[in-house]
């Protein structure tokens, strides 16, 4: 796997972090290549967010969904939208058409009200 490519030769390199080295952003790392040249680098971490819309949490209703856990007994409500966790209590209703709230329609198309 290529982590940079070598300032000299041009090789691609792997970065060795082994033990931890090479992840802290506020230090100059070194590391030989294969070519026998050392050179330096630094570490620069990226994190990417993706963002959902969350009507739940601007004023509309959650839509809770039934977790698909093992066993079933420790099964969970979950909002699709905020990720809000509640527990499954025996007076969910299932809303929608009847075919929707039947036990035959798969829980994924169920939607509960609380």
């Amino acid at each position: 796997m290529r982590d940079t490519e070598c300032p000299y030769c041009g090789a691609d390199v792997e970065i060795n972090h082994d033990d931890g080295y090479g992840y802290d952003e506020s230090d100059m790392h070194q590391q030989e290549c294969e070519c026998g040249k050392t050179f330096a680098y630094f570490t620069a971490i990226h994190f990417t967010y993706r963002t959902y819309k969350a009507d739940c949490l601007n004023g509309g209703e959650h839509d809770y969904r039934k977790t698909a856990t093992y066993p079933p007994e420790f099964a969970r409500l979950r909002c699709k939208m905020c990720g809000d966790e509640r527990p499954l209590t025996a007076n969910v209703e299932f809303s929608g058409t009847p075919a929707a709230s039947s036990p035959e329609a798969p829980l994924e198309r169920r939607v509960m009200r609380i």
